[in-house]
């Protein structure tokens, strides 16, 4: 009876841990081709994101072709500033190989090779991200994000779309009267809810998330001190934080000292 106990714990640990691990995403996988972006500093904008096309194997290896995104300025509804980005898909071959724990080696024509950790968000979406000094000084081509179908993420809603939720509501609040709302809550360290907008890659390990309100891209700016924390959660998707209130500046909230409230 004793065996019997020990070897099912075993077993339960063992289909625990094996049940952790990312599989092989075996199939095909595209980046979006064509999207519009209401912010000049997202991953696509300033070409850290790039274009891929790619076949699986179930053994983790793949081929295919990458792409940059060109993208040019214009305005949009209400006068907001947006760029319509469309990838380019002629720039070369790709292969490469997915590995165990969420690594692997890719090798793009005209580039070179490189290692990368890549994830799986949800089921639909697959995320990879090279080291950023990879071609030198210049953050250029360090990340792609693919679904099973190539189509773009769903977008931010507009301000009159769904309940108003904690994030924006606080962003509101600073926009109405910042002198005294930042008294109010400076130093603070509330719950807030929000979407999740453009997810930037900090050199010290850690990580900084814009959070829209609507048209306004960068409403809030959140600083997380583990990348890791912060990886599995979708561009568009809604998620709780707590934060540190510390500055209003530039026209957006900064908040420090943030981590995930599951």
């Amino acid at each position: 009876m004793k065996l019997l106990i020990v070897f099912s714990l075993l077993l339960a640990i063992t289909t625990n841990a094996l049940a952790q691990q990312p599989t092989t995403p075996a199939g095909n996988w595209q980046s979006a081709r064509n999207d519009t972006f209401t912010s000049p500093l997202h991953p696509v904008v300033t070409r850290a994101e790039f274009y891929l096309n790619i076949d699986v194997a179930n053994d983790g290896s793949f081929s295919g072709e990458w792409g940059e995104y060109a993208c040019v300025s214009s305005i949009g509804a209400y006068g907001y500033g947006t760029f319509p980005c469309r990838s380019s898909i002629n720039n070369g071959r790709v292969s490469g190989r997915f590995g165990p724990a969420g690594q692997g080696v890719i090798e793009l024509q005209k580039l070179g090779r490189t290692t990368f950790n890549w994830s799986t968000p949800s089921m639909n979406e697959l995320a990879i991200d090279l080291p950023r000094n990879w071609q030198g000084n210049e953050a250029v081509f360090h990340r792609a994000r693919m679904t099973r179908d190539g189509k773009p993420r769903p977008a931010s809603p507009k301000p009159d779309e769904g309940p108003l939720l904690s994030a924006p509501a606080l962003y509101r609040e600073f926009l109405k009267d910042e002198k005294t709302t930042l008294a109010r809550y400076k130093g603070t360290t509330p719950i807030l809810e929000g979407r999740r907008g453009t997810l930037i890659q900090m050199s010290d390990g850690g990580a900084a998330i814009h959070v829209p309100d609507g048209f306004q891209p960068r409403a809030l700016v959140l600083l997380f001190r583990s990348l890791n924390e912060v990886s599995g959660i979708s561009e568009g998707a809604t998620f709780r934080f707590r934060c540190t209130v510390d500055d209003w500046a530039y026209q957006y909230v900064h908040l420090n000292d943030c981590s995930i409230v599951r």
